[in-house]
């Protein structure tokens, strides 16, 4: 059993309370709006989110009616990030399971992800204080521009380490940050407390999105996508980066290859992805990255030492852990 498993039983009846807030709040009378919710939901990933959420409303209080709004908003906007992401990826394949572009069609993706958006942004409004609502707000806003900076720089290919670290921020840490900022100031915690409890949020969130990325480059483990997807869409991500630190020459040729991606026939750019993932190995992308990432680990959990003794803050700390070692 994951660590994010055990937090489930853990958390017990007010898990279930935040399941029931989500299907509440994505419930649709059109049949096949509702037809698509109930596949998605039957596909849904480890919510790491709203556990972290509720972990977190535990440790810095009593969770309330509030709190399972912002961690129901937290899972409602991740998931249609998601359904738009799979769109602009032409991605097949998510946990295992046909993408909602696939099975359906490229529209019917948006404008669910669009309902699930504008059904998070409405419980919040009429559920949350403002504060909540203005940090889910923002972090909408960052998740955009973080993703549309690595549109940029996928087709510049000229992303720095510095830019890199933008990009996550925006499309990965900054929902972390909204969610459990959220959560703290759902239960009442102090400025200090809130303050802890966000520094937490965005350096988990940073490791959380560099593991993703490391996985990208691992053919043996089950992720639910083929490695190297990253690469046939032209993301400079920090394994790459910090190979090509390594050898700046053997880089020009890699980024010359990585261009030709979208231009040459697949077998062709299969031969291509083999060679940049051959080449980060070769490097110590990996170890690299892996390097960054564990120094996120280290000030979330540093961060977490103001919040009082009990078990939640060791299941926060122990997910942060699980965080950065994490095989799917």
């Amino acid at each position: 059993m994951t660590d994010s498993d055990k937090a489930i039983v853990y958390l017990g009846s007010d898990f279930e309370k935040y399941r029931q807030t989500l299907n509440l709040a994505i419930h649709s009378n059109e049949p096949y709006l509702e037809q698509i919710n109930r596949y998605v939901l039957g596909g849904r990933g480890k919510e790491i989110r709203p556990v972290l959420s509720l972990l977190v409303g535990r440790c810095c209080g009593n969770l309330n009616a509030e709190s399972f709004y912002c961690a129901a908003a937290a899972e409602m906007l991740h998931t249609a990030t998601l359904m738009h992401d799979d769109v602009v990826d032409e991605a097949c394949m998510r946990r295992g399971h046909l993408t909602v572009s696939s099975k359906y069609s490229p529209g019917a993706a948006v404008l669910t992800g669009d309902f699930w958006l504008s059904r998070a942004l409405a419980i919040l409004t009429a559920n949350c204080k403002q504060e909540n609502i203005l940090n889910f707000a923002k972090a909408v806003q960052q998740m955009s521009e973080g993703e549309l900076l690595q549109l940029q720089k996928a087709e510049n290919l000229d992303t720095t380490e510095q830019e890199y670290y933008s990009i996550i921020f925006g499309k990965t840490a900054a929902l972390f940050l909204a969610s459990l900022k959220s959560s703290a100031s759902a239960v009442g915690a102090d400025a200090a407390t809130i303050d802890a409890v966000s520094v937490y949020a965005e350096n988990i969130g940073m490791a959380f999105q560099i593991r993703d990325d490391v996985l990208d480059y691992s053919l043996h483990l089950k992720t639910g996508k083929p490695a190297g997807a990253d690469i046939k869409e032209r993301k400079l991500t920090l394994p790459l980066l910090g190979a090509m630190q390594q050898n700046e020459q053997l880089a020009k040729h890699i980024l010359s290859d990585i261009k030709r991606i979208g231009g040459v026939e697949k077998l062709q750019e299969d031969e291509i992805v083999k060679k940049v993932i051959e080449f980060v190995h070769a490097h110590n992308g990996i170890e690299y990255a892996q390097s960054k990432l564990e120094s996120f680990i280290s000030l979330a959990i540093r961060a977490l030492e103001p919040l009082p003794a009990c078990r939640e803050k060791e299941m926060l700390k122990n997910y942060a852990i699980y965080i950065g070692e994490r095989s799917k």
